[in-house]
């Protein structure tokens, strides 16, 4: 089956190019990494834009195109500057799970302002010992009457500091159970009950933080809780889901602008009296580049398509591009970096910075070997 988009999805793919071909500009996104800030001023725009909006549902803001509407929307926005899409798109990616699981009050309060690009969201699992291995974790709520206390920490908390809320997996009584918090029950709780750290600089991606979170006696309202007590694996893995597809469409974007900067440089460089595009070497790496880039569109639109229609397979295929597509744009990147020679090395070609940025997206959200470990189950 051949899986492509409709005419209202390339309207929306030619609106997001125009308007990130006006807005991203590579030194604004680099004076934004040296300052180590996000870039606000932009996401309220793709938020007014309705560009966040474009997944989500009707009932909520959204204009109703599910996964395929946001691989679409981020893809482009990758596609034109890898290192502003991602965090742009890193913005509302966390908050998959309030709106598959949250209540009508929840969806209303936390996932309406996001669309409309007023509410940065967060989402904080892993923990200083406990990574992939989700249900070691140890942070607890407990329960005490009308109300929960939250204690524990939380580490490598993409947003963590501007985020406006906060999706948490603790520890009760039964099991792991998910749960939502934000800025404003942070301020009405007493001083140190909620600390955030910043980490610091990191790879890529610096136009997001990287935080830790402690919590100390942190009241939770009951009505905070996020689905159902004890079942927040599941609350949050199906989040998930739709998160790595997502996050393999940043990864694809990113192998597009290396793909399409490389057929430009190739075309205009000139070596030995002709471009160097007429050397054979050089033709070869590019038609193995686009053979590599059509093989990843064809599994991420159809992981959309299977996501969208809540087939079963959609599981595996969640996996399967979130280990292909990032391994590939890594390669691709690093290949386009070859062909621009000593040039691509430069910070000022944006190269460079692409395959820093690309390199979390093979991390975040379960690693390569997580992924192998989920498809090798669903396969045997």
């Amino acid at each position: 089956m051949f899986f492509d988009i409709d005419n209202d999805l390339r309207d929306i793919e030619k609106a997001v190019r125009e308007f990130c071909e006006k807005e991203f500009d590579l030194e604004y996104l680099q004076r934004l990494e040296d300052e180590h800030r996000f870039p606000k001023e932009v996401y309220e725009k793709i938020g007014e834009l309705g560009f966040i909006g474009v997944g989500f549902s009707e009932d909520i803001g959204g204009s109703g195109y599910g996964a395929m509407g946001h691989v679409i929307a981020v893809k482009e926005m990758c596609r034109s500057l890898p290192g502003m899409g991602m965090a742009l798109s890193l913005g509302y990616i966390p908050a998959f799970v309030i709106d598959i699981y949250g209540s009508e009050r929840q969806r209303e309060k936390y996932i309406r302002p996001m669309i409309e690009g007023r509410y940065v969201s967060a989402i904080s699992v892993t923990e200083p010992d406990s990574g992939s291995d989700i249900g070691s974790m140890k942070t607890r709520i407990e329960e005490r009457g009308d109300h929960f206390v939250l204690n524990g920490s939380k580490l490598f908390t993409t947003n963590a500091g501007y985020a406006d809320f906060y999706t948490l997996l603790a520890r009760d009584d039964n099991g792991l159970t998910a749960l939502v918090i934000d800025t404003e029950l942070k301020e009405k709780n007493r001083p140190g009950a909620f600390e955030i750290t910043d980490l610091g600089r990191k790879m890529g991606i610096n136009t997001t933080t990287s935080g830790e979170l402690v919590f100390s006696d942190f009241v939770i309202p009951k009505e905070n809780i996020l689905g159902k007590r004890g079942k927040g694996m599941r609350t949050v893995l199906d989040g998930f889901e739709l998160g790595r597809i997502v996050i393999a469409a940043q990864a694809f974007g990113a192998m597009l602008y290396g793909y399409e900067k490389a057929v430009n440089h190739a075309k205009k460089r000139k070596q030995f009296g002709r471009p160097i595009i007429k050397f054979q070497s050089i033709e070869h790496d590019l038609v193995d580049m686009y053979v590599e880039i059509e093989k990843c569109r064809g599994i991420l639109y159809r992981a959309a398509w299977l996501y969208d229609r809540k087939d079963p397979e959609s599981k595996k295929y969640s996996s399967v591009v979130k280990l292909t597509i990032p391994e590939t744009a890594i390669s691709i990147l690093n290949r386009c970096i070859d062909m621009f020679g000593g040039y691509g090395y430069m910070r000022d070609q944006g190269l460079e910075g692409a395959l820093r940025d690309v390199r979390i997206t093979s991390i975040y959200e379960g690693t390569s070997k997580i992924q192998k470990n989920t498809i090798s189950k669903l396969l045997y």
